[in-house]
């Protein structure tokens, strides 16, 4: 009797040992883990357009497929499937679309990050999306309004244009982008206290168009451009040593209401803003205005009535001089090149803070040799255009124009 109760023990202490032992060597299961994507710091209104993403156990090779992320804040952040405890190869790649200083963009991602434990002590990973430049942005590529000069040695004046890159690394969207001619001269005699000086804080401009759009209807790929033709004809047909615009993406027109002199090309328009002038509009020849690109944030009705002004000094005469204009803040511009004369540089019509230099498209103003001639950015070793806000060290005046066949 002591043998069988004796013996009944063992067994049941053998059948504990086992099922304490079956029970160690039960995997952990990791439920409800997350991976978090974290997203550059320097873009906003960050939005995931597509996504794949796996998970691969390192010791069994087993592979994962990650659900969609979920937006939280500023990141987005995957709920993992159960997953068997272990060390694991995380990879994800997709789309977003992002804003950088007011520029709305895209851009592919991949990413990945390996040998990362997940266990009963570590439930959570992030992988970070770092790997692309939303630097750069739009710059002027190139401005060509020297006009030029016909067989006959006359001037023409019609075939301004401006090229304007996306000199970034991902895809950004032209719509509200504005092309701004300054309201002042470069030249010294323009050089007067006018009052309020308002170019700490603003572009006080004479010109300004703007490219339609609802947001992401015209994509600039990284390294493109687009081309603004001040007329978009083939010029050829009317002085062989011009240009053919017809391939312009965009025109100036005036388009003010029955006061403009202007033709309208059958190339797409440029929202007409705002212009001194109430006829046609030509950009400077002389090489004396500032020119910018800048991101609208405001429609036109509320543009003008929030940014318009009229500076004033008093002439050595005692009369006073009045400079109607509106003005860009200078948070809004993207790119900013002044031109000059080699003999006339008299003073920065804009703030320093946006070009601290100067380009001279021409010695004088009896100069005619820049003609059909263009102000071209430089290149870097890397290919990219040259961007210092100093358009002495970026710019290079009297070169050949893209445009010129």
């Amino acid at each position: 009797m002591k043998k069988n109760v004796f013996l009944s023990m063992m067994l049941l202490a053998a059948s504990t040992v086992f099922v304490a032992c079956s029970s160690d060597d039960d995997p952990f299961v990791v439920e409800n883990g997350t991976v978090t994507i974290e997203m550059p710091i320097n873009v906003s209104d960050v939005a995931l357009n597509s996504f794949e993403g796996t998970a691969t156990n390192v010791q069994s090779g087993e592979v994962t497929k990650l659900p969609a992320p979920v937006k939280s804040g500023d990141d987005y952040v995957i709920t993992l499937p159960s997953l068997t405890e272990g060390k694991y190869n995380l990879a994800a790649k997709g789309n977003i679309s992002f804003v950088k200083d007011g520029v709305a963009g895209t851009t592919d991602f991949e990413v990945s990050s390996n040998d990362i434990a997940l266990n009963e002590l570590s439930t959570s990973a992030k992988l970070v999306v770092n790997s692309f430049k939303a630097e750069g942005g739009f710059v002027f590529s190139e401005i060509c309004t020297t006009g030029t000069l016909t067989p006959q040695n006359k001037n023409y004046n019609y075939d301004a244009y401006f090229v304007i890159t996306n000199n970034s690394d991902v895809v950004l969207y032209a719509d509200s982008l504005a092309l701004i001619e300054s309201q002042y001269q470069s030249a010294s005699s323009g050089n007067q206290p006018w009052s309020p000086d308002v170019r700490p804080y603003a572009i006080p401009a004479g010109a300004v168009f703007m490219i339609p759009g609802k947001g992401t209807d015209h994509p600039v790929k990284p390294g493109e451009s687009i081309v603004i033709a001040n007329n978009a004809m083939d010029h050829r047909t009317v002085n062989e040593n011009s240009y053919n615009l017809t391939g312009a993406d965009f025109e100036v027109y005036l388009d003010n209401g029955g006061n403009s002199m202007d033709t309208d090309y059958d190339t797409p328009n440029l929202e007409y803003i705002y212009c001194y002038t109430q006829t046609i509009w030509l950009p400077s020849v002389q090489q004396n205005r500032s020119y910018a690109i800048a991101r609208m944030k405001e429609n036109k009705e509320t543009f003008l009535a929030n940014h318009s002004e009229t500076p004033t000094y008093t002439a050595s005469t005692g009369k006073l001089m009045e400079s109607k204009q509106v003005q860009i803040p200078n948070e809004w511009v993207l790119d900013a090149v002044n031109l000059g004369t080699e003999d006339d540089f008299g003073w920065f019509v804009i703030s320093e803070t946006l070009d601290a230099g100067w380009v001279a498209g021409r010695a004088n103003s009896k100069d005619t040799t820049q003609r059909g001639t263009a102000v071209i950015r430089k290149k870097d070793s890397t290919g990219k255009y040259v961007d210092t806000n100093n358009s002495t060290n970026d710019m290079e005046a009297r070169q050949t124009p893209s445009m010129k066949k």
